[in-house]
C-alpha cells in the first residue's frame, strides 16, 4: 500500500504484503485488527486506530510512536488497510 511507504510506517513496523515494510522498532502490524488495544490505551476500533495513526502522542505522550501529520482521509484509509491484515 502506497500509504505505508509514504508515511514510512514500515522503518519501525514489520507490515505483511508491503516490500521494504520490516522494522523492528515498532510492534509487527500482522493482526493488529484483532488486538484488544492499540498502544496499550485504546480499545481497537476503527475511530481509536484513526485518532492513534493521527497523533499518537496525544493519545499517549512520549510513545515512541512520532506524530506524522497523516490526514484525516490518509488515516481512514490506512486504518481500513490495517484491518485487512491477518
Amino acid at each position: 500500500m502506497r500509504l505505508i511507504e509514504y508515511y514510512g510506517c514500515g522503518t519501525c513496523h514489520t507490515v505483511p504484503g508491503v516490500r521494504g515494510a520490516d522494522g523492528l522498532v515498532g510492534p509487527p502490524l500482522a493482526g493488529i485488527g484483532d488486538r484488544s488495544y492499540l498502544g496499550g490505551q485504546l480499545t481497537n476500533n476503527a475511530i481509536n486506530m484513526q485518532r492513534w495513526i493521527r497523533d499518537p502522542q496525544a493519545v499517549a505522550p512520549g510513545t515512541a510512536m512520532p506524530s506524522l501529520g497523516v490526514t484525516e482521509a490518509d488515516a481512514q484509509d490506512l486504518t481500513a488497510f490495517l484491518f485487512t491484515l491477518k
